[in-house]
């Protein structure tokens, strides 16, 4: 008995190692608040809208960094995503995509352009791997407006999928740092799609 003990322990034992390498998942609650609320009908939406734009899904992950900034707001459109994708070990692209969702859930835009590694390293993205979503605070239901954007953050690699979503983080920014971080990256990804 001793001697099937030991290799019941150790065949465990072996089996820890692939447990840390499993898959993870991370959502914000989606269950107590208004923000989490918002959180879940905004995250449906974008799972029909990606769905309509022929995107692969990203919640199993991705062989390589993706990370998804949808802009959505349900009164003007156009609407956007962008999405940055790393290509190779030190390549990126950024593509933007453009719709409208009010009239006729079109894409009225999609432009794709290389991006420097340098300027990716500017972007500072493992902050945003932790960052907490707006129905994770301990406050998040004060944070709002009554005219803007949600931001929804999609990040996934091979090990891990995490969304984040924030209200009118534009307007918010100067209240918590999430809110400014969620900002500036939309901000930046947003002017780098339109410069030309």
């Amino acid at each position: 008995f001793l001697l099937i003990g030991i290799c019941m322990l150790t065949s465990c034992g072996s089996q820890s190692g692939d447990a840390l390498a499993t898959f993870e998942r991370s959502f914000p609650d989606t269950l107590k608040n208004w923000a989490g609320q918002v959180t879940r009908e905004d995250f449906h939406l974008t799972r029909n809208l990606e769905n309509k734009f022929r995107l692969s899904s990203l919640t199993n992950g991705n062989s390589k960094t993706e990370i998804r900034i949808w802009r959505l707001s349900g009164y003007y459109d156009p609407q956007s995503l962008n999405i940055l994708q790393q290509t190779d070990a030190h390549g990126w692209s950024l593509r933007a995509i453009g719709f409208n969702r009010t009239r006729s859930d079109s894409i009225v835009a999609d432009n794709t352009r290389l991006i420097a590694a340098g300027y990716i390293d500017s972007l500072n993205l493992d902050l945003y791997w932790s960052m907490p979503s707006q129905s994770d605070l301990r406050q998040g239901d004060k944070f709002g407006c009554m005219d803007g954007s949600n931001i929804l953050i999609e990040l996934a690699n091979a090990k891990t999928y995490t969304l984040k979503w924030y209200r009118c983080p534009d307007i918010n920014k100067s209240k918590d740092s999430v809110f400014l971080l969620a900002d500036e990256l939309t901000r930046k990804l947003q002017v780098m799609a339109e410069t030309k």
